[in-house]
Order: C-alpha cells, then structure tokens, then sequence
C-alpha cells in the first residue's frame, strides 16, 4: 500500500516540482522576453511613423512658403494695380481741368481731340475693372484656402 501511496502521489509531485520557482521564473521570463520583442516591434513602428511625419512637416513647410510667395505676388500685383488706378485718376483730373479750360475759350477747338481722349479714358477704366475682378477672384480664393487650412488645422488640435 505504502507504493500505492507513492504511485498516486507522484503526478502531484511532479505538478509540485513543475510549478517550483525557476519554472514559474522561466516561464515568467518567456513571457517577458515576448513583451520586450512586442515593444520593441512596437517602437520601431513608432519611429518609422516619425520619420515618415518629419519629411511631411518639411513638405508642408514648403508648401506654405510657397502659399507665403503667392500672398507676396498676389499683393504686389495690388500695389501695381494701385499705381495705375492713381496714375488713372491723376490723368482724369487733368482731363476734366483741359474740358474746363475748352469750355473757358469757347472757340470749339480741341472738342474731338478730348472727346477721342475720352473714350481712350473710359477703355482704360474698362480695363482696370476686368483687372479689379480678376485681383478681386483671387483675392477671395486665396483667403478662402488660407481659411480651410486654419480651420482644419484648428480642428486636428482638438
């Protein structure tokens, strides 16, 4: 009996000794060497996304030099637009003051050459209007863009 005994004992003694701290130590160790792998997969993902990110910032940073080059031109082309606008109206002074000095004579002199000067006025208005609502189109195009872009910046920080 007493081998009896021994024999239904042994499984559990050799549950007992499995369980024994360096094999729960090894096993714990296996467990740990696994997170470590895990983490360090992870890590590597991590700085890929990095890596990949910085070359987007660099790429939006350019562009946004160039959005900088294009606010640049497209007010440069206003400050031109103001000079001819200037020129323009500094021209019509002069030409209101030359139909008053023709009034002032009254000899009927000069009508068609200020009549001719005129209409050359008038086309040149025209044409600083077309001006006017090309710079005025991309004007709002422009500030709409630059609006979208803030806006979605904004809403990515929240």
């Amino acid at each position: 009996m007493k081998n009896t005994l021994y024999l239904a004992a042994a499984p559990l003694l050799l549950a007992l000794l499995a369980w024994s701290p360096q094999a729960r130590a090894d096993e714990s160790h296996e467990a740990m060497e696994k997170e470590h792998v895990e983490a360090h997969l992870e890590h590597d993902k991590w700085l890929d996304d990095h890596a990949k990110w910085h070359v987007q910032h660099l790429k939006a940073l350019a562009m946004l030099m160039r959005l900088q080059a294009e606010i640049l031109d497209h007010d440069a082309d206003l400050a031109q637009h103001d000079a001819m606008i200037r020129a323009h109206e500094d021209h019509a002074r002069h030409h209101e003051e030359e139909i008053e000095a023709h009034e002032e004579n009254g000899d009927g002199t000069g009508h068609d050459e200020l009549a001719k000067q005129h209409a050359d006025d008038a086309a040149k208005h025209a044409e600083f209007a077309k001006i006017h609502a090309k710079l005025h189109a991309e004007h709002e195009a422009l500030m709409s863009g630059i609006k979208k872009l803030y806006d979605a910046a904004k809403k990515a920080e929240q």
